[in-house]
């Protein structure tokens, strides 16, 4: 069947080229069509008075974060109309794939991190009422395994190893229908804080030894792949997506299109009707 898809960038560096190649040859393998777009002139496509152009969106950018190494992060918006027009663009039914580091989007809703299902915190900031510390990351080499099979995006998936930035932040397991995790070792003090290293231009050190390994929002999670339902659409997160080597991983991108070819499955937009999610305004 032919989809529509438009891939979003903007916000954070990343190998681009080798990125817009993977899409490129996800799409002409599976008979798709695509479109790119930066933020954040982007922005005016996430809006509900367009509900329908895209059978599905694939965000790897960040919205409402100005990151220049040297300088603190710095949380911008979203305004109360931004924001709505979201809200909007959900509620009509739009299915979305948040890759990587776009889970780091708009910091300053909270609304976002319900949608997403996690939020990397490149500053100390507070979620669910709670006040937490920075995120953390590190790369390293490691499986990504399959832990539910029966999830069409996981269909002819196998585990697979790959090596690519892991996460040390809050995840929302509540919210979160899981279908892959990782090996990896996700003790804290292997983790470098991302507000020390990028307010200072380089790591003094930090690191996210002594917090919590709940799993839950105080980080130290495994997992690596999981739907929600925000408003009335079907959300798929995946945390792999920092680089080339990533991008050309063969099991990466059936993953990846699996996941665009769910968001737009009548099958998972019916079931998201059926079990709305209210997304909070900022």
């Amino acid at each position: 069947m032919l989809r529509r898809i438009l891939v979003v960038t903007g916000g954070h560096r990343v190998a681009i080229d080798d990125f817009l190649s993977a899409i490129a040859d996800i799409c002409t393998q599976r008979g798709w069509v695509w479109a790119h777009s930066t933020q954040p002139s982007a922005q005016r496509w996430l809006s509900g008075e367009l509900a329908g152009e895209w059978d599905a969106i694939l965000l790897h950018d960040i919205p409402g974060l100005a990151l220049k190494r040297g300088s603190e992060p710095e949380v911008v918006g979203p305004d109360t109309q931004t924001a709505q027009d979201v809200i909007n663009l959900l509620d009509a039914g739009q299915g979305m794939v948040v890759l990587h580091h776009a889970i780091s989007a708009w910091p300053g809703w909270d609304g976002w991190a319900e949608v997403t299902g996690a939020r990397f915190l490149y500053r100390p900031g507070r979620l669910r009422g709670e006040d937490l510390p920075s995120s953390g990351y590190r790369m390293g080499t490691y499986t990504v395994r399959v832990t539910d099979p029966s999830h069409p995006i996981a269909n002819g998936i196998s585990d697979f190893e790959i090596e690519d930035e892991l996460y040390f932040a809050p995840f929302l397991n509540d919210r979160l229908t899981p279908f892959l995790d990782n090996d990896a070792d996700m003790s804290g003090e292997l983790f470098q804080d991302t507000f020390d290293e990028v307010s200072n231009g380089a790591s003094t050190g930090v690191t996210c030894q002594g917090r919590g390994q709940d799993g839950g929002l105080h980080g130290g999670s495994a997992l690596m792949g999981w739907t929600t339902t925000a408003g009335s659409s079907p959300i798929a997160t995946l945390l792999m997506g920092d680089g080339p080597g990533t991008f050309a991983n063969p099991m990466f991108r059936s993953l990846l299109g699996n996941a665009l070819e769910w968001v737009a499955s009548e099958e998972a937009n019916k079931a998201a009707h059926a079990n709305p999610f209210t997304i909070p305004l900022p």
